[in-house]
């Protein structure tokens, strides 16, 4: 699955150039002993398959939560690390971390846990290889019209979609 490989590296890239104030940006799977703060570790909560049809590949979709954690007293850290959380937020809107076999992120809900913050997000991720299922019809074999000019008689004042740009 390196899809969900590059996902990882790109949710890390992506919000450290983008929250210069953390001082930490790790994947859960690279965060060891003690980190610097205010720090942000994100993994992979949940997988859930979708049945919507796409094109030959697989739609899972992936649950991703990041956990800010901030320095101070316990007031100080949850209202740090609420402020950082908001701008998570902010980053995830129409989020695609610049790969092609994702889709937008969604469903994103942030939350206080004591003295930290909770950020998730749904993110429909592409498996597979792009297929065109339809062997007797290649890829740009559909054509328009518009009525009445339809029906026999009438292909010749077809066009293709690729047309209207």
């Amino acid at each position: 699955m390196s899809e969900l490989v590059q996902l990882y590296a790109a949710v890390t890239s992506t919000l450290q150039a983008a929250l210069p104030e953390l001082a930490t940006v790790l994947a859960d799977a690279d965060a060891h002993g003690e980190l610097q703060l205010p720090a942000l570790v994100h993994s992979l909560v949940r997988l859930r398959g979708d049945e919507a049809l796409r094109d030959g590949r697989s739609l899972l979709m992936a649950t991703l939560e990041a956990r800010i954690t901030a320095q101070g007293s316990s007031a100080q850290a949850r209202t740090q690390a609420g402020i950082l959380a908001a701008q998570v937020v902010d980053q995830l809107r129409q989020q695609f971390w610049g790969l092609d076999f994702v889709e937008a992120a969604r469903n994103v809900t942030a939350e206080a846990e004591g003295a930290s913050w909770r950020v998730q997000w749904e993110q429909p991720v592409l498996l597979g290889v792009a297929q065109w299922p339809w062997p007797d019809q290649p890829p740009g074999s559909l054509a328009l019209g518009f009525a009445p000019e339809t029906g026999s008689g009438n292909q010749d004042k077809y066009f293709a979609p690729e047309d209207l740009a």
